[in-house]
């Protein structure tokens, strides 16, 4: 039988880390405690697969920047820049072994001319497969950022897989990611946040929509921390076909509260004016994402009208 795995992916800075963490509370899902990225971002399956970037460009990659990176927006020292020098270091190095490493891609490499599908799907399970096996679990819970927009090549490959695609009020998803503005492309204010949030929902959209319903749920941030709580809740267990049980309904309420998500936190430090010019830009944003019919319109309008 193939192992359960789930996905969880939104726009970004829309608590995909937060629900990927509850499911790892469960008895069926090990949680992978980063964005292991090298199956959904560009130069990645989905590229290597389509033929736009060659398996030595995609080894090469996946041996260097998605190994041991250093975040974007850190400062990079005057000396030796290569180094981390103290910097916060992220990547597959921390989840397991370089001869690990070796050995999947050794794998990866004997496999890819006979079947390439077979080789992907062989080499994510040798790469990450460690963490459901030091919990004991039988599956794993992984979250990338692009995990939604490459839903079409993670079902091809997983299909047996489930997608949980997050969704939050594009002004506290935006405002997120201009605190968090790490590189010159990124938002700087609130209005170029709610953009960069739309753009991303649009990449999102397309990315789903070709995929079965019944592979992918659409959550809402607002009702799991503090809405209809209960209901969006046992509503992401019947998605994924699990019972809850003591550990994961433990963290549900303790950790996923309307405080830790940080509720209106695209108020802070704008005049009563500003807040309502931003809201009636969310709102003329909303209009035009139900116009173009996409799939998360409609729950993100009816937790704005209850909840926004």
């Amino acid at each position: 039988m193939p192992p359960p795995i789930a996905f969880v992916g939104g726009t970004g800075r829309s608590g995909t880390h937060a629900v990927a963490r509850l499911l790892g509370h469960h008895s069926r899902y090990a949680y992978v405690p980063l964005e292991a990225r090298f199956h959904v971002n560009p130069q990645g399956f989905p590229d290597l697969l389509a033929g736009a970037v060659r398996p030595e460009v995609f080894v090469r990659r996946l041996r260097g920047f998605w190994w041991k990176r250093v975040p974007g927006g850190q400062p990079l020292p005057a000396v030796l820049p290569r180094l981390p020098l103290g910097r916060r270091v992220r990547g597959l190095h921390k989840i397991m072994s370089r001869r690990r490493m070796d050995r999947a891609v050794a794998r990866f490499k004997r496999m890819w001319a006979r079947d390439p599908e077979s080789a992907c799907r062989r080499l994510f399970l040798d790469l990450l497969w460690p963490v459901a096996m030091r919990e004991g679990k039988p599956g794993l819970v992984e979250m990338s950022t692009f995990t939604v927009a490459q839903a079409p090549t993670l079902v091809r490959l997983f299909p047996e897989a489930r997608l949980v695609y997050v969704l939050r009020d594009g002004r506290d998803s935006g405002s997120s990611k201009v605190s968090m503005r790490q590189k010159a492309e990124h938002p700087r204010d609130a209005w170029e946040g709610l953009r960069w949030w739309a753009e991303r929902l649009g990449t999102g959209e397309r990315g789903v929509a070709g995929v079965p319903e019944d592979k992918v749920l659409m959550l809402s941030l607002e009702e799991l921390a503090y809405g209809d709580r209960e209901r969006a809740y046992q509503g992401l267990l019947a998605f994924l076909g699990i019972r809850d049980e003591p550990a994961i309904r433990e963290f549900f309420e303790r950790e996923v509260n309307e405080e830790n998500a940080n509720r209106g936190r695209w108020r802070r430090g704008m005049s009563e004016s500003e807040q309502a010019e931003l809201t009636k830009q969310y709102e003329r944003t909303l209009d035009e994402i139900e116009s173009r019919g996409y799939a998360a319109g409609p729950v993100l309008r009816d937790t704005y009208r209850r909840l926004g």
